[in-house]
């Protein structure tokens, strides 16, 4: 069977292992191949081995290697709630290094959220609490879009 950009496909999580001082999760597809899994961005989805779990093939670069993005058990798509924004921080875009600006915010529900800022955004205070919608969830982050203060 080959697998395919954009399509989900179910995996069982077989054990943790560690390469090279970074935990990976080994995933027994559907189609029998195995597939490593970063641990780090997913703590919060509670993943336990033997569980069965649902993934989207991100991306599949020009060696072959494999991105997958677990279904996350917390939020879809599309799903909106309230977040707290807590702080500003700069990030790097991967390829082009270009600086990009966003504010974390949490919930009871995740510590693991964003709002990408850009000129869309709405005026804003941190410690404020505002109705978001879930927009993309990438390495276990929520990327949220601001829709109303609270």
């Amino acid at each position: 069977m080959e697998i395919e950009e954009g399509n989900f496909y179910y995996f069982i999580i077989d054990k943790i292992f560690d390469l090279a001082g970074t935990n990976y999760y080994v995933l027994n597809s559907e189609f029998d191949k195995k597939y490593l899994m970063p641990t780090k961005f997913y703590s919060e989805y509670n993943f336990k081995i033997n569980d069965k779990i649902k993934c989207k093939i991100d991306r599949i670069n020009c060696n072959g290697k494999v991105f997958l993005e677990p279904e996350c058990p917390i939020y879809s798509i599309g799903d909106i709630d309230v977040f707290t924004l807590l702080e500003t921080e700069e990030r790097l875009t991967h390829k082009s290094k270009d600086k990009y600006l966003v504010v974390k915010t949490i919930n009871e529900k995740t510590k693991k959220a964003i709002i990408v800022i850009n000129q869309n955004s709405k005026d804003y205070s941190l410690g404020e609490k505002w109705s978001c919608e879930i927009i993309k969830i990438k390495k276990g982050e929520m990327y949220l879009k601001m829709i109303s203060k609270v």
